[in-house]
């Protein structure tokens, strides 16, 4: 890990205007924020580790550019894939506020990554004129947490299915509703899906073709199209 420093923070100050977390920002009040937080950019090389398993998260984590996983090794060592976050997502932020609260997941960086750091406290805390930016800033930071539980429901609901074939199903449906559409790319490789929906690779592969045989689906590499029954 490297740090690229504060010099470089504003190359990258029009990505953060754009950002969820500051939408409703005028541009003072954007910068004025960023200077009381020392907001930091720093870049991760392809598979680094931006949190550990067991890290007491006090920063929340803006994604400017580049590709994270959420995983989570069980005592045997499998990995499992909880999300794959990209550009303007945030880490963790469900560890950041509950306090004293140890991370139980990693964050693995999937390509070279940049991201976007602000002390928690700062984010939360009030000042002493309850400035405008910060009532903005946790109005938004409360409507992308809700986001992320909807996610975390939907993530249930796909591997909760008892078959693979039901849960690559109920995937692929879901990821269809979401690019409102019944072509589309998904962001998972094969070993990535399956340890994302939990399953054997092998036997993912497997399912994966009878679907297309039958017609249900076509695809190539992480290119899919839902068909009619």
């Amino acid at each position: 890990m490297y740090n690229l420093g504060m010099e470089r923070l504003e190359n990258y100050y029009n990505q953060i205007k754009n950002s969820p977390v500051f939408f409703g920002m005028n541009d003072k009040e954007l910068k004025d924020l960023l200077e009381c937080f020392n907001a930091r950019v720093r870049k991760y090389e392809e598979g680094e580790m931006i949190i550990r398993q067991g890290d007491m998260i006090s920063n929340i984590y803006l994604i400017l550019s580049g590709e994270v996983n959420i995983e989570k090794d069980s005592y045997w060592g499998r990995r499992i894939i909880i999300s794959r976050l990209s550009v303007n997502d945030n880490l963790a932020l469900s560890f950041v506020g509950s306090k004293n609260v140890e991370s139980n997941i990693d964050a693995v960086t999937v390509t070279d990554t940049v991201v976007l750091i602000l002390g928690y406290e700062k984010c939360t805390s009030m000042c002493q004129n309850a400035c405008t930016r910060h009532k903005i800033l946790i109005n938004n930071l409360f409507q992308i947490l809700s986001k992320e539980n909807i996610e975390l429901i939907q993530k249930i609901e796909n591997v909760s299915q008892k078959s693979i074939r039901d849960k690559l199903l109920t995937y692929l449906s879901n990821e269809a509703q979401k690019k409102h559409s019944n072509v589309f790319d998904i962001q998972f490789n094969r070993q990535d899906l399956a340890d994302y929906l939990n399953i054997d690779r092998s036997a993912m592969s497997f399912e994966l073709s009878k679907l297309q045989k039958e017609g249900l689906i076509a695809y190539n590499k992480n290119h899919f199209e839902l068909k009619g029954v």
